[in-house]
């Protein structure tokens, strides 16, 4: 039977041991709080980069719908390509779209080459409405939308893979969400997101437990981005969710059982 003093101590002992070892914290499961000190923390400077935060910006290897239409029913369907067609998917894009060389042109029928590289889908939609009224005339319809609209979500996420985005950019919440979520084993602070700028490779580091993302601070994920969530180091040394109730049963068990010993070979000697 353990006396109190020796229960006090036991209990103590077993306490500490577990805080010691204790696996994920509450803070670092927790999203958008509040009382972080490194706030939203981007790396490259991401949010002095005012274009790349408003809209995407086209890429070499991007595939465009583009339609050009005018009030004469013969000539919108001779500049309509694959008319046949009425719907994208990833079997028909390179079809019915018009890819982007790797010096950021497209080159349209009757049109030619047309520059659309570094244009967001609203400039590049323009240029081609102007290549288009030197032949069309000026009461044409000009209709370009980016078809390859998706984004690759890796790491730490309940369903790994590349997600069709409905938009030409969504949050990083959205992203995320489209992948199942987080699991417990995330480093949320640090959430990699890879993306191409004008043919150079960045890295934002975005911390999505941070509720300055809330607003006009709010993170965009845009079509190519890769996003890839690293685990914490509690999953390299096989600590599991459960693991800190089964540890504190362990240890509590060892603790009282050693005592127990103790004293029966105290009384034993005595």
């Amino acid at each position: 039977m353990l006396r109190p003093e020796m229960f006090k101590r036991v209990s103590i002992f077993t306490i500490y041991l577990f805080l010691l070892v204790s696996c994920i914290p509450q803070k670092k499961i927790l999203l958008m709080q509040y009382d972080q000190i490194n706030d939203s923390s981007y790396a490259n400077n991401f949010v002095s980069e005012d274009t790349i935060l408003k809209a995407y910006v086209i890429q070499p290897n991007d595939y465009l719908y583009i339609a050009v239409s005018t009030i004469e029913k013969e000539l919108s369907i001779f500049m309509e390509p694959m008319g046949g067609i009425n719907f994208l998917n990833e079997s028909n894009q390179a079809l019915i779209g018009y890819y982007v060389d790797d010096e950021g042109y497209v080159d349209f029928p009757y049109l030619g080459k047309i520059s659309v590289g570094s244009c967001t889908v609203r400039e590049a939609q323009q240029r081609v409405k102007e290549a288009a009224k030197i032949i069309l005339g000026e009461r044409i319809r000009v209709e370009l939308k980016l078809i390859n609209n998706y984004v690759n979500v890796l790491g730490e996420v309940r369903k790994e893979g590349i997600y069709n985005m409905t938009k030409n950019k969504i949050t990083i919440y959205e992203a995320l969400t489209l992948a199942g979520g987080l699991t417990e084993y995330a480093r949320r602070q640090e959430v990699k997101v890879f993306r191409s700028v004008n043919g150079v490779r960045k890295v934002y580091l975005v911390d999505v437990t941070s509720g300055k993302l809330i607003g006009e601070n709010m993170f965009y994920v845009f079509p190519n981005d890769v996003i890839y969530v690293e685990p914490m180091r509690a999953k390299s040394i096989g600590i599991t969710p459960t693991f800190s109730l089964t540890l504190f049963t362990t240890l509590l068990t060892t603790s009282i059982t050693v005592i127990l010993l103790i004293q029966q070979f105290g009384a034993l000697n005595n």
